[in-house]
C-alpha cells in the first residue's frame, strides 16, 4: 500500500513537471503498451516508439493522445475531417510534410512532430501543449488551457491515459 502511495505521489510530481513529456534519454523510456483502455498494437507500438525517439517525447504521451484521438484506428477521420491516428487535419498534415494522414507511419510521426513543436513552444506545460493541440495554439495562447470545454476534457483524458501509464511502468 504505501508503495502504491509513494508511486501515486511520484506521478502527479511528474505531470507537474513542465518538462516531463521530453525527454533526454528517449531510448530510455519504455511504452507500457498495455496500460490503455486497450492494448497498443504491436506494429503501432514501433512506430510510437520511433517517432518518440526521433522527436524525444515519452512514448506513453504519445500513445495516450492516439488512444484519445483515434482508439489506435489509422482509418479513422472526424466529422471535422482530421484524419489518422494522431487525427491531423489535413492543412497541419500537409504543414508538418504528411502525405497520406491515414498512412500509420506518417500519421504517428507528423503529430509527433508537431506535438514536439507545440512542447517547445509552450515550454513543456503539458495543459498547454494538449490544449493547443485540441483546440489551436493561437487560442489557448490568448486564452490559456481551458480555452474550450473540449479541450478541458481533451486535456484530462489524456493525464489521465497517460498517468495509468507511467503508473504501470513504476510498478514493474
Amino acid at each position: 500500500m504505501r508503495n502504491r502511495i509513494i508511486s501515486l505521489l511520484f506521478g502527479a510530481l511528474l505531470l507537474t513537471s513542465p518538462v516531463f513529456a521530453t525527454m533526454s534519454r528517449a531510448s530510455n523510456v519504455q511504452l507500457a503498451a498495455n496500460s490503455f483502455p486497450a492494448p497498443v498494437p504491436q506494429y503501432l507500438a514501433s512506430i510510437i516508439t520511433a517517432a518518440a525517439t526521433k522527436y524525444r517525447v515519452d512514448p506513453n504521451l504519445i500513445a495516450a493522445m492516439a488512444f484519445r484521438e483515434s482508439s489506435f484506428n489509422a482509418n479513422a477521420v472526424s466529422s471535422r475531417g482530421a484524419q489518422g491516428i494522431m487525427q491531423l487535419m489535413p492543412r497541419t498534415a500537409r504543414a508538418l510534410g504528411v502525405m497520406d494522414s491515414l498512412d500509420p507511419q506518417q500519421n504517428v510521426f507528423g503529430g509527433t512532430k508537431y506535438l514536439k513543436s507545440l512542447l517547445d513552444r509552450f515550454h513543456g506545460d503539458i495543459d498547454m501543449t494538449l490544449a493547443a493541440y485540441n483546440s489551436g495554439p493561437e487560442l489557448v495562447a490568448k486564452l490559456g488551457p481551458a480555452a474550450t470545454q473540449e479541450s478541458v476534457a481533451y486535456v484530462a483524458a489524456i493525464k489521465s491515459y497517460y498517468e495509468t501509464a507511467l503508473r504501470s511502468l513504476s510498478l514493474s
